[in-house]
């Protein structure tokens, strides 16, 4: 049984769509949906990044305990733990949250202020 993120995504946003970055600079695609872990491809060489579903369910008690909180991307492993960007770094040890801000936000799940610094808050329902 999927939860409200993975629901809010599959009803969304197909397989193979392709967004834009916060800064609208750069695209990436939302690869697969898979019954795990959603698939995104980054960059030229359309690098393959997994996430699974419980890592996005939880973003939701991650927010649910801030209002607008930064986006963070950056290259530190660690990442700063008060960003959206270092709760993901406990998943994946890549520059993510970028992306994910852009998938939750097109799921209907966050509000993206894209102005520097980029910073995002759960939808105010």
């Amino acid at each position: 049984m999927s939860g409200p993120v993975e629901a809010a995504i599959r009803a969304q946003i197909p397989p193979g769509t392709r967004l834009p970055t916060p800064s609208g600079r750069a695209t990436f695609v939302v690869h697969e949906l898979g019954a795990s872990e959603l698939v995104l491809l980054f960059g030229p060489k359309q690098n393959r990044t997994t996430f699974t579903w419980a890592c996005l369910e939880g973003l939701m008690d991650f927010l649910r305990k801030r209002d607008w909180i930064r986006i963070g991307a950056n290259r530190d492993v660690h990442g700063d733990q008060a960003a959206l960007d270092g709760y993901l770094k406990r998943y994946v040890k890549r520059q993510t949250a970028n992306y994910v801000a852009v998938v939750l936000e097109h799921a209907g799940l966050v509000e993206l202020d894209p102005a520097p610094p980029a910073r995002v808050r759960l939808r105010q329902r």
